[in-house]
């Protein structure tokens, strides 16, 4: 380490982007876990029927989560997987 990196704006520069590559870090697992957990569906959900059907309103998020459920107890799978 030279003596210039040992100053302290150049030690806070190096705490800082230690932070921002943690959020970002944090950021990207954050999207995995609503990804494989599946909290993310609404938001899928409402991307593409915004995307395939502008001309009318998406279910609140109330009402899907109540069809998703009913869906899926109506046809469960015989099946492993």
């Amino acid at each position: 380490m030279t003596a210039m990196e040992k100053t302290p704006g150049m030690r806070m520069g190096r705490v800082r982007h230690a932070a921002e590559e943690i959020g970002e870090a944090w950021g990207r697992f954050r999207e995995f876990w609503r990804d494989l957990t599946g909290e993310n569906a609404y938001d899928r959900y409402v991307e593409r029927h915004r995307r395939q059907h502008p001309d009318h309103e998406p279910m609140s998020e109330r009402e899907f989560w109540r069809a998703r459920d009913d869906f899926h107890e109506t046809h469960q799978s015989t099946g492993c997987c």
